[in-house]
Formats: structure tokens, sequence, C-alpha cells
């Protein structure tokens, strides 16, 4: 056999070989809605506003299968507010910081083919009914900063559980389409007199209740690198402001090494009132949400 024919021959075995690897799709990775990996890193958001000075959300999170296909979340969310309300060069300004509520999720997530899906359950330990007023101040900028979603990690004096669900669909190597939602309930631990919540919740006794959703259209490639678009919405039935719902936008950069190391950028827009338009920050009645959000980690599996 000739040499050009020996290289013809050879690289016609290569291709063949490669062939079903580069045509099949990789395993759908997700970081958030949770999905079928086991993983620990952060959430970060950071929102600054000039009277309600600067906001940090911190949310360091693990999750781990103890059994195939059962999962256990962890999270551990805490809040800082630095300087604010008011004038920033008042001297009276201060740093504050409070843990929100620690949060324990179980789910049962499978794979069928291109489709993931999940569901279960979750309850938070109520560390909001802290009777401390920095405390308060901080577990409010905190849900602000997330554009209330998420809000049982951040509510006061009730105890939050719930379910949750949704699912993952991969229609092509590149192309990824996530969505679910969660209803959540807010059971009272104890009087909260005349003060209002610190998500807008009225402050009757009744319990409450919170239903939130999130979609996610997301793109791929083969080297980690990906971007997306997530659209969320929070719905309080028992608000006390006039337009109940909250819808926020956040478009995001992702890489995920497959391996260990993973990350998302992004900010967080809200985009109607209470805490929107993103931005719009002119008066005291204008939080205008627009928050830098960053999370990273590595996978445990």
């Amino acid at each position: 056999m000739s040499t050009p024919r020996r290289w013809l021959h050879a690289l016609a075995l290569a291709v063949s070989a490669a062939a079903p690897l580069l045509s099949a799709p990789s395993e759908a990775l997700a970081w958030h809605p949770p999905v079928h990996t086991s993983d620990a890193g952060v959430d970060l958001h950071l929102w600054s506003a000039s009277y309600w000075g600067t906001a940090v959300a911190a949310v360091p999170f693990v999750q781990f299968e103890p059994t195939p296909d059962l999962f256990i979340n962890l999270k551990f969310p805490l809040a800082l507010s630095l300087d604010g309300p008011g004038d920033l060069d008042d001297p009276r300004d201060q740093s504050r910081a409070g843990l929100g509520n620690p949060t324990f999720t179980i789910y049962y997530s499978d794979i069928k083919g291109k489709l993931t899906w999940y569901a279960g359950g979750r309850a938070g330990l109520p560390l909001g009914m802290v009777d401390d007023y920095d405390w308060r101040w901080s577990l409010a900028r905190g849900s602000e900063a997330m554009a209330y979603y998420d809000l049982h990690l951040w509510a006061r004096d009730s105890l939050p559980f719930g379910g949750l669900g949704g699912i993952e669909y991969r229609f092509g190597r590149a192309f990824v389409l996530r969505a679910g939602g969660d209803l959540t309930f807010f059971l009272p631990m104890r009087d909260r007199g005349a003060r209002v919540g610190i998500d807008g919740i009225d402050d009757s006794d009744d319990l409450d209740v919170v239903f939130q959703a999130k979609v996610e259209p997301e793109l791929q490639s083969r080297a980690g690198f990906g971007g997306g678009l997530s659209l969320r919405t929070v719905w309080v039935p028992s608000s006390i402001y006039d337009d109940r719902g909250q819808v926020s936008l956040m478009p995001y950069f992702v890489y995920d090494s497959q391996k260990s190391f993973f990350m998302r950028a992004g900010l967080l827009l809200a985009l109607d009132e209470p805490l929107g338009p993103a931005f719009d920050r002119g008066r005291f009645d204008r939080r205008g949400v627009a928050s830098f959000y960053l999370q990273f980690g590595g996978h445990i599996d």
C-alpha cells in the first residue's frame, strides 16, 4: 500500500472511531436550578443604590447524591449591607450583617434521553426570627439584591417550606432549555405585630404563600463556554404593594470544565415595580435593582 493510501486509510479509521463521540450530545450539566449533578460553590449578588447603600447576598451551597438519583442540597445564606439609608456621607452610616434561613432541599432527579427532570421539597431553619434591627435590615437588602427570588432564604418570623420541580431539555448538542417553579409556604412562628415583612408580605399572622418560576434558554459549546437568559417571576398574593408580582431578567455567561470548575456571571435586572425598573434609583421609593451576579464552584462527583 502506498504512503498516501496509508494516510487516507488511517484518516478514515480515525473519523469512523470519533464519529459517535462527535455526534452524541454531551451530558446535560447545569448549575441552577438543581439537576443531575453533585456540586459545591457559592452564589453572589452585588447591588448598590444611592439611598439604600450597597448590599451583598452570599449563598454558599453544597449538593450531593447519597443514593442514585436522589439529591440533597444545602444552602447557608448571608447578607451584608454597607452604608445607607440616605446620604452615603452621613456618619451614622454603618455596615450590617445577618444570616438568612439555612435551607435543606431533597429531590429526585432522572434523565430520560434528552430530558432531565426533578421534583422534591425543602424547608428552612427560621433564623429570620432574630429580633435585631441590623440583622433584619441586612436580610431586607439581601432579598432585594436577588429581586425577591428565593424569598424563603430571607423570610422573617416564619418557617418556610414547600415543593419544587422542573425540567432541563437538550434540543441538540449546543442548546438547552430549563424551566422550573416552586410553591413555598410561610408558617408564622410568632406575632409579627405592626411590622411589615422585609419582602412586602402582609404583616398578618396568616399562612403566607409565594409562587416563583423561571425559564432559561442556554447555548453551550464543546469547550464548556456558553451563555443564556434567565427570565424569573415571583408572585406574592399577600403583598402590600399594588403590584403583587416581581419580574426580572438576567443575561449571563457560563463556563463549565465538565470535570471540576464551573462559573456563571450575569446581570440581574428587575423589570417592573416594586424593585424596578432597573437603574431607576432617583427616589426613596425606587430601588432600581440591577445586581451583578457571580456563581462559582466545583463538581464533586
